[in-house]
């Protein structure tokens, strides 16, 4: 037995403090810092030459604890400030070097992502920018296709509303991102009016039609009831997305964070299905954080140029942001212009589908599960 083996239980806490320190190791060792608190070997310098264990016990107070977290995941040291600078001037060297071991000069992508992300997130806020809104704009229908719309309402037996019959409810509607509230050209009562309408207008075609039962019995109800309860919720969904956009803004942004941490991934098989030779899943989702950084860092930079007063901000992001893709997977994978300009063109699809069919699909469940 070793001399800390024959200590009782209240000795053996008096190593180090608190519980019991670890058996084989004496206390004037522990103390000099001169053995590995892990395997007993020698220490030279911060970590044991046997195990590779940095030589810290890592106990800590938990106010300690939370500020090195706060600290070690938030904080802009030397590093962040190089890894950023090199994302700006020179794309798609960091992931390169990063994946192929020199890594100590650079942000991890991870932490990186993070940090960036919060900060994109935070000058959302703070600019009270909508990710998305949808803007209405009423105008005079043409007469032709005034005429062309009620023949066929006509034909198809459907009395039309007195607005519709006029054209008073023409409108056009288009999304738009990054876009201020108060920038967005809504009529709210006007647009009511209009949807409850248009909703009023399809009723009346579901009416029309030939009435299913769903089952046999009495009480139980037809295709048409239930055709006319979706109708009815869709557009009361609708009426509430369009006049109601900061509401519609706080629920997309709950899930805002979470979709583009998981494209991240994504982004990283895609490539794997372009980029087979000489490069590892690994290799590409260093490159997929790193880019998704790099674009949180462009968009939030536009927005604040664009507090400013500065033009164009939100074409110029647009523009940014593919010719940036375009050079990281230039630089990253060294592969020919013609083969680079067809890898971004295909991933870059593939990203924006699932991108944007994730997006719609969590969109329209906001909308359906306002009108529960």
């Amino acid at each position: 037995m070793s001399e800390i083996d024959d200590l009782d239980g209240d000795d053996a806490g008096e190593v180090g403090g608190g519980l019991p320190g670890p058996s084989g190791l004496t206390e004037a060792a522990i103390a000099a810092g001169a053995a590995c608190l892990s395997c007993g070997g020698d220490i030279s310098g911060p970590y044991c030459s046997s195990c590779g264990q940095k030589n810290d016990d890592l106990r800590r107070s938990s106010f300690v604890l939370g500020k090195d977290f706060l600290k070690d995941t938030f904080g802009f040291d030397s590093r962040m400030w190089r890894t950023l600078g090199m994302l700006a001037i020179s794309p798609g060297r960091v992931p390169n070097e990063y994946a192929h071991g020199r890594r100590s000069r650079f942000t991890p992508p991870v932490r990186l992502f993070l940090v960036v992300s919060f900060l994109f997130f935070l000058t959302i806020g703070l600019t009270n920018t909508l990710f998305v809104g949808v803007e209405v704009e009423f105008r005079d229908p043409d007469p032709e296709t005034l005429k062309t719309a009620l023949a066929k309402a006509e034909d198809a037996g459907v009395e039309l509303s007195e607005e519709a019959r006029t054209g008073k409810c023409s409108f056009q509607s288009q999304l738009r991102f990054f876009v201020k509230e108060k920038n967005l050209r809504i009529d709210r009562e006007r647009i009511n009016a209009c949807l409850g309408d248009v909703r009023d207008d399809a009723q009346e075609v579901i009416d029309a039609s030939e009435d299913v039962a769903v089952g046999e019995d009495e009480g139980i109800e037809t295709e048409r009831e239930q055709a006319g309860e979706v109708v009815g919720r869709v557009f009361k969904g609708i009426n509430w997305a369009v006049t109601n956009p900061r509401e519609f803004n706080d629920s997309f942004n709950d899930w805002l964070p979470r979709v583009l941490f998981f494209m991240t991934p994504v982004l990283a098989l895609i490539l794997a299905l372009f980029l087979r030779r000489g490069a590892l899943i690994f290799d590409h989702l260093v490159l997929a954080f790193y880019t998704h950084a790099a674009g949180f860092a462009v968009i939030g930079l536009s927005l604040i140029l664009a507090q400013f007063g500065a033009p164009y901000m939100g074409v110029a992001a647009a523009i940014a942001l593919p010719v940036y893709y375009i050079a990281v997977l230039k630089r990253a994978y060294g592969r020919g212009w013609i083969k680079t300009l067809w890898t971004a063109l295909m991933s870059g699809v593939l990203y924006m589908t699932v991108l944007f069919s994730i997006l719609l699909t969590i969109m329209s469940n906001i909308v359906w599960s306002a009108t529960a």
